[in-house]
């Protein structure tokens, strides 16, 4: 799984999160700007946590498991993200810091490519 697009909890494309390759547990990943995203989304409480400042690599942990991939980093901001696909290449997302979150739905459009 290299590319995984976030999207916010009503569907409307954020994001897409890309990882290094090749697959290991410690891989780097990007957000890049959805190309659908619309102005008023990424003004939203979502864009703003998930493209706070400028495009950072981060290093994030990647764990296949039974259901699927879960991946997990945390933003130049202190925000913990948590992604799972599941089987069906299709899942969800949320970004947390201290008592405030935010989620939404993932897929990754290639499937597990490793």
């Amino acid at each position: 799984m290299n590319m995984i697009v976030l999207m916010t909890a009503a569907g409307a494309p954020l994001a897409m999160l890309g990882l290094s390759t090749p697959v290991a547990r410690e891989r780097n990943c990007i957000f890049m700007i959805h190309p659908q995203i619309t102005s008023s989304v990424f003004e939203s409480k979502e864009g703003k946590i998930v493209f706070p400042d400028r495009p950072t690599e981060y290093p994030c942990r990647y764990a296949k498991t039974k259901s699927g991939a879960d991946i997990a980093f945390t933003n130049q901001n202190g925000w913990r993200f948590e992604v799972r696909i599941g089987r069906g290449d299709e899942g969800s997302w949320k970004a947390s810091l201290v008592d405030e979150a935010v989620a939404g739905r993932a897929f990754s459009p290639f499937g597990d490519r490793k």
